[in-house]
Order: C-alpha cells, then structure tokens, then sequence
C-alpha cells in the first residue's frame, strides 16, 4: 500500500499564526493510529526566524519524515531570470537544504518557477536545474519538479522539456494544479509516468486556469475532480510512491482536526 503523509503546511498557515506546534500536538497520534506513515515537512518563511526551534520541534514528533517541501520563493527568484536572484535563489536552497538533512528526508519537492513571471522565461529556468541537483544531492536529496500553475505553457509541458533535459529527473503530481491545466488524465497516460514518484491531494473548484481559484485549498470531493476515477486509474497505473495531503484543516489558533482525519480515511480506503 503506498505510504500516506500529510504536509505541516496543512496544519501552519497563516490562519493559526503559523503556531508550528500545533504539528507536534496532532500528527504523532495520527501516526499511531496508522492514518498517516509520516509528514511532509513545508518550508515557509516564517520559520527562518526561530529556525532552530522548528527543527527541534518538528523532530521531537518522532515520526518519518521522508520529504521536505522547499520553499516556494526559490522558484520565483528563478524566474526573475537575473544574477542577484539567481544567487539569492540558491543560497536559500542549500539553507532548505541543510534543514531536509537535519530532519533526515531524502527527497525534496521543488518549485522550478513561480511568482507573476512563471514560467515565462522557462529555459532560463531549465538551464539552472543541473546546479540545484548537484547541491541538493551533495546532501543526499533528490529533488521532485511539481506540476505548479504557468502563465505560458503548462506543468506537463514544461514536465517533458525537463525530461528530455534532464531523463532521470522525478516529478511530484500535484492533483489540484493537474486539474488547473485540466491535464489530470494527459499526466496519468503520459509516457513519462514512472518518472513520477510523489503525489499531492487536493481539490480545485473552477474552470480550466482560473487563477482566482487556485485558494482556498480544497479537499478531495468539495471541487471539481472525480478522485473516485482517479485512485481507480492510479491503481491501474500501480503507482507505488508515496501521497501526501496538501488541504489545510487550519482554524484560527488550532486544527480542524475532525476534518484532517475524516479526509485521511478517504484516502487511505481508496488506496486499499
């Protein structure tokens, strides 16, 4: 059965004052109840700051944590296609980085271009990626791509440039952003399938590149996505990587815990 983990950035958000404990207080009994197989560990902002502490917190949860999400501002300062962003870019990967190695993950999802540019600018973008799997390897990483929105091709499209770029680069398949490029099924029947090794779960509610409605986050069955045909053709794939819930269950100053778990049942029935 593939492994099912849920992101700290479902649980800290700005909604619950980025309150990081709060992952300490719920995800190590949904992982002793067997709804989870460890966390997906986001990388935002706020956390450099009290850096220390969050490594200290997140790691006395005692839980895998087999991924780290990079933080998303390294793909905007790429698109920014200049020297100084480019600099500042990897500078904030390698601090990513070092954190993934603390925490003791090995692979790390990535944002190849983001922010109003996008992916504009695509090759230039494309032409940093051998520097960023070198640093990222030199602390045993391996880095994910995620099919995040475009504002001038498309998550697959950029997918197979990489691929022919770079053949042994993985994907991570984001469901919501799949359903944004209305491409979910052109990725599940695409040849470079089993280039794919992570998924992330949520919902999308609107018509093909709607950037109004690309938040709130939703979970599976509150948009537009049929995930009862989509595990069923996983499962005809069999996808053996892992899965991790992306949808936030963020309240102001605590969890919506009843929800978190409500959603991780669903998934965990679906993948049997």
């Amino acid at each position: 059965m593939n492994k099912i983990l849920c992101s700290t950035g479902a649980i800290v958000g700005r909604v619950c004052e980025y309150n990081y404990s709060l992952v300490k207080k719920h995800l190590p009994s949904l992982y002793e109840d067997g709804l989870i197989d460890g966390m997906e560990f986001m990388m935002i902002p706020y956390y450099y700051n009290e850096l220390e502490s969050v490594i200290e917190t997140i790691k006395s949860c005692n839980i895998p944590i087999p991924i780290i999400h990079c933080d998303k501002d390294v793909g905007v300062l790429f698109s920014e296609c200049s020297t100084e962003s480019t600099e500042k870019a990897f500078k904030l990967l390698k601090l990513n980085c070092k954190v993934g190695k603390e925490l003791g993950a090995d692979k790390m999802v990535f944002h190849l271009w983001g922010g109003i540019k996008s992916d504009y600018n695509i090759e230039y973008n494309i032409s940093l990626l051998p520097r960023a799997l070198e640093l990222a390897n030199s602390y045993n990483l391996k880095i994910l791509i995620e099919n995040i929105p475009c504002t001038t091709y498309s998550g697959l499209q950029n997918w197979r440039r990489l691929y022919g770029f770079v053949p042994e680069i993985n994907f991570v398949f984001d469901t919501r952003f799949g359903a944004f490029h209305d491409e979910i099924d052109d990725i599940i029947n695409e040849p470079i399938w089993d280039s794919i090794t992570h998924l992330h779960i949520s919902d999308y509610s609107s018509y093909p590149r709607d950037f109004s409605k690309i938040r709130p986050i939703l979970h599976p069955g509150e948009g537009v996505i049929d995930f009862n045909s989509f595990f069923t053709k996983l499962k005809s794939k069999n996808y053996a990587g892992t899965i991790t819930l992306e949808s936030p269950v963020m309240i102001p100053y605590g969890t919506d815990i009843k929800k978190l778990k409500s959603t991780l049942y669903y998934l965990k029935n679906s993948l049997k």
